[in-house]
């Protein structure tokens, strides 16, 4: 069974209940430290303050102090059966607290004249079931955070910036860290046109059992035949 790439095959992708209700598209990813050191993903969030904190973590504090948690929603990573540019859920759109993840953008565009977006219609909107997404605990880390983190081994000598992350499609564990223009030909999806054609030969790909701490500043791993368990500490 093929690993997942976060950003290609999960962040940015439609949300839709079995009974074909559009829910929202996947701002963030909340991922969540395991007893072994392992990383697991666990919740899909959607929201302003997802969105803005994929540009900057402060950004996204911000967005709360404004926003106050009112149009985070969120998704057990467990309910999506079927990933693509399509995330199909198990469940019809009533068993899940997201009456509509993208409300907000409807809030913000109101106020552009024709936008058809009316006043009344909101505040129908809002008196669904709304569920805040899930606050991180401590060691708990959103996937927009990991993203552009530097990564390090423990002689210090840079081995790159993480651009993706692979995890596994039963488990949603994070397999590995992807830096460099292997990490970016994933993201397109194209690596394996470009391995087959031989253009490529060269990557780096850390995997997981490498990584011995994450910090909001860096990433540090073992060489290349060393092995650790990893350790997440709190990002700020």
């Amino acid at each position: 069974m093929t690993d997942l790439l976060v950003m290609h095959d999960i962040v940015d992708g439609q949300l839709q209940s079995s009974d074909g209700r559009r829910l929202g598209r996947v701002a963030d990813i909340l991922c969540q430290r395991q007893d072994d050191g392992s990383l697991k993903a666990i919740a899909l969030a959607l929201g302003p303050e997802a969105c803005l904190r994929r540009i900057a973590s402060r950004f996204g504090r911000r967005a709360h102090r404004l926003f106050k948690g009112r149009f985070e929603r969120s998704v057990e990573i467990g309910e999506v059966v079927e990933f693509g540019p399509t995330l199909r859920l198990r469940e019809k759109a009533d068993a899940y607290d997201v009456h509509d993840g993208d409300i907000w953008a409807a809030h913000v565009i109101r106020f552009v004249p024709g936008s058809g977006v009316s006043q009344a219609s909101l505040d129908v909107a809002d008196r669904g079931k709304a569920a805040s997404a899930p606050a991180p605990r401590r060691g708990d880390v959103w996937v927009s955070d990991l993203i552009g983190t530097p990564v390090i081994d423990t002689g210090g000598r840079e081995i790159g910036h993480v651009v993706e992350l692979r995890i596994g499609r039963r488990h949603h564990r994070v397999n590995a860290i992807l830096t460099g223009s292997y990490g970016w030909l994933g993201r397109l999806g194209i690596r394996t046109l470009v391995h087959r054609l031989g253009w490529w030969g060269r990557h780096e790909e850390v995997p997981w059992e490498r990584v011995e701490e994450v910090r909001y500043d860096r990433i540090t791993v073992q060489p290349r035949r060393a092995s650790a368990g990893a350790t997440v500490t709190e990002k700020r």
